[in-house]
């Protein structure tokens, strides 16, 4: 039987969803190490309710950890193939496949993979379009970085995602109040407990590429490479930005005329050959503008939600789940896939600022006809923060349609007929 050493972290998706499709391998045992978080209660209940159910489970502190406790684990009982869906991991995930006599990728990619200035500097100088960037190791750098990006400029972290702490500055003043800011608040989530430093980047002017005008003007590309072929699995449409940088929505298939998607699978091609990307799932996320599309930022992980907008709109046909264990493992993956409908996950957010939710109603969403699914993430008396991006989100949902006009329409519904009462922090 073979084994495959499942890698989670608290930050990433969450064993009760990935469980139902791993279970179906035959002749493969799951073995999952694991980090739970230190302040997530209700997350940790997760793991402490799933772990262990379809094979043995190993708690571990760090990623240091993680990486002894598989290796102790593969003395014993031999492990063919490393999987995770978690960013911070990719760094452990990848040395644990060098020791398994496995492909692995050299340490600048995992590096840029994981830091957005290191990322920016080897698309660059590959010829791969990305915004112009300066980046801030200190507070002696905003001057210069001022200089050469100008205003308005976007305060970024190298050490981030999810639009969590991003800022829009429009003079030098704000710059330094806001990277003062990031001094104060900002927490590392890729590498944890290490400070990140930030890029000062120009505002993107995006141009309208899309037919319906409710549509964002970027997109994102699910990508797998697998033993150096690229297979671009899907363009996701996005709906428009939430301020001051946050995710609103994403819609697969993609409705962009076929002329722009092969624009943007052409560059993300580039990107990922520049980065020496293999055998991994990425996700790309490029801008739409006149002189052509630009990388906004490639992730070494499938994007959020992709696994189940994709079952969702192939009636259930295609589970990336399992064809991402099969990547792990060795064996071929199916990159075909055959869509029955238009599949879309939504988030809400609070607005900009620091609130507390003193009341919060989803009930009219439920009567909303693509919506297949509703999670609400946050109840009466939580605390949300627009700064944290969508590590902040009030609630997720999941919908389904057959017109893509339609489901756009639905999913602009949810912010319409959500109600929320607020307490200002």
């Amino acid at each position: 039987m073979r084994r495959l050493a499942l890698l989670l972290h608290h930050a990433g998706t969450a064993p009760d969803l990935i469980y139902p499709s791993l279970k179906k391998l035959e002749d493969v045992e799951i073995v999952t190490f694991y980090i739970k978080s230190k302040t997530n209660a209700a997350l940790n209940r997760v793991y402490d309710e799933c772990v262990g159910t379809i094979g043995p489970s190993i708690e571990c502190s760090n990623e240091e950890d993680m990486y002894n406790k598989v290796i102790k684990y593969h003395q014993k009982s031999p492990i063919t193939g490393v999987l995770t869906f978690a960013e911070m991991l990719i760094k452990t995930a990848n040395m644990l496949s060098k020791l398994l006599g496995k492909s692995y990728m050299e340490d600048s990619t995992i590096v840029a993979l994981q830091n957005k200035y290191e990322q920016r500097k080897i698309l660059k100088n590959n010829k791969v379009s990305v915004p112009n960037f300066y980046e801030i190791l200190s507070e002696k750098d905003l001057r210069r970085a001022a200089e050469v990006i100008g205003f308005p400029a976007i305060l970024k972290p190298n050490y981030g995602g999810g639009a969590y702490g991003i800022f829009e500055v429009h003079d030098f003043e704000t710059l330094e109040k806001r990277y003062q800011e990031e001094q104060e608040k900002f927490e590392n989530i890729i590498l944890e407990g290490e400070k990140s430093t930030f890029n000062l980047e120009e505002v993107i002017i995006g141009e309208d590429w899309q037919v319906n005008e409710k549509l964002a003007d970027y997109c994102s590309v699910e990508t797998i490479v697998q033993n150096g072929k690229i297979f671009h699995l899907t363009v996701s449409d996005r709906t428009k930005l939430v301020p001051p940088f946050r995710e609103s929505g994403y819609i697969l298939p993609s409705s962009l005329a076929m002329n722009h998607q092969d624009e943007v699978k052409e560059l993300t091609t580039r990107a990922l050959k520049a980065l020496k990307v293999n055998n991994l799932m990425t996700h790309t996320e490029i801008k739409f503008t006149k002189n052509g599309p630009k990388i906004i930022e490639v992730n070494g992980r499938p994007g959020g939600t992709v696994p189940f907008r994709l079952k969702n709109a192939t009636d259930g046909e295609y589970d990336l789940f399992i064809e991402l264990a099969k990547l792990a493992l060795g064996d071929k993956i199916n990159p075909k896939i055959t869509y029955k409908k238009f599949s879309a996950s939504k988030i809400s957010h609070c607005p900009e600022g620091n609130w507390k939710i003193k009341d919060i109603n989803f009930e009219k969403l439920k009567n909303i006809p693509s919506l297949t699914l509703l999670i609400p993430i946050k109840s009466a008396g939580d605390y949300v923060d627009s700064y944290r991006g969508i590590e902040d989100i009030l609630g997720l949902y999941y919908l389904e349609n057959p017109n893509v006009n339609e489901l756009i329409n639905d999913m602009v519904s949810i912010d319409d007929l959500l109600k929320v009462e607020y307490e200002r922090v």
